[in-house]
């Protein structure tokens, strides 16, 4: 604790103890003392709260990550389901490096980009943070770049890969999160119940074509590909996929998707 005081405020061990002692032992409060009296020394410093936050879901063996247990809690006390596409959102914007991990800094960092430092804060902030990736708001992250879909959908999939070297995703995986993301895609169509249905049926063809193949494994490129196909090609057409060119750069994991189309009599 008292080098956790010390990585805050940038003090020695001493003033650590004196504060920490002063504050119960508790880190937060430690700060907050710490800075009352050091008021111009605030302005780099790391919020005691999201600290405190981080620290009571934190991996007992390692300090610095939320684990798959912690990460469970995290969402429950956000009211995020975890198989909400929201859970998914979350790990966007904090940067998580796989399923079930928050790192420390990244945690801390961006929750105080954005001048979050409450469980309640950070419940509707996700909330709207995810609505306004959905509807095209002009976003920025903590590092300037633009928030889209298109980075939140190619996110998912290095989110998911387990394996330092990893570089495909297990079909039944791939057309879970699929199934996830590809009803929130932008200019899929609301209303029109008859386009919809139409839509839906071509997503169940391509996961079915994707179980028929013998090597069912999904690479990036596959991946990133279909979201622009699907959104130029099936979402635009998909009683006849109108706007599929042959000769475009698609994987080749499409292009037998759309003769797999014709093949089975999907398309005339």
């Amino acid at each position: 604790m008292m080098n956790q005081f010390c990585e805050l405020t940038g003090t020695s061990i001493t003033t650590a103890g004196r504060y920490l002692e002063s504050g119960n032992y508790d880190i937060a409060r430690a700060v907050d003392l710490y800075y009352s009296k050091h008021p111009g020394e605030k302005h780099d410093s790391v919020d005691p709260k999201l600290v405190a936050i981080f620290d009571s879901y934190k991996d007992s063996n390692n300090p610095d990550i939320i684990d798959i247990d912690g990460t469970i809690r995290y969402l429950e006390d956000l009211k995020i389901d975890p198989d909400d596409p929201k859970s998914l959102t979350l790990a966007f914007l904090l940067k998580a490096p796989k399923v079930g991990e928050f790192q420390r800094d990244s945690f801390i960092n961006s929750w105080q980009f954005y001048n979050i430092t409450s469980l309640k804060e950070m419940s509707q902030f996700v909330a709207n943070f995810h609505r306004d990736i959905l509807q095209g708001v002009n976003l920025k992250d903590i590092d300037g770049e633009p928030v889209t879909f298109k980075r939140l959908y190619n996110f998912t999939f290095r989110f998911l890969l387990e394996a330092e070297n990893q570089k495909v995703l297990d079909v039944a995986l791939a057309v879970s999160y699929w199934q996830l993301l590809l009803p929130l895609v932008p200019g899929f169509p609301n209303g029109n119940e008859s386009l919809r249905s139409k839509i839906n049926e071509r997503i169940s063809n391509w996961f079915d074509y994707l179980n028929a193949k013998p090597k069912k494994v999904i690479s990036f490129d596959t991946w990133s590909m279909f979201l622009p196909f699907f959104q130029e090609v099936i979402i635009t057409d998909p009683y006849k996929l109108s706007n599929y060119d042959e000769m475009a750069a698609w994987p080749s994991k499409i292009d037998e998707y759309v003769e797999y189309l014709y093949d089975n009599n999907f398309l005339s």
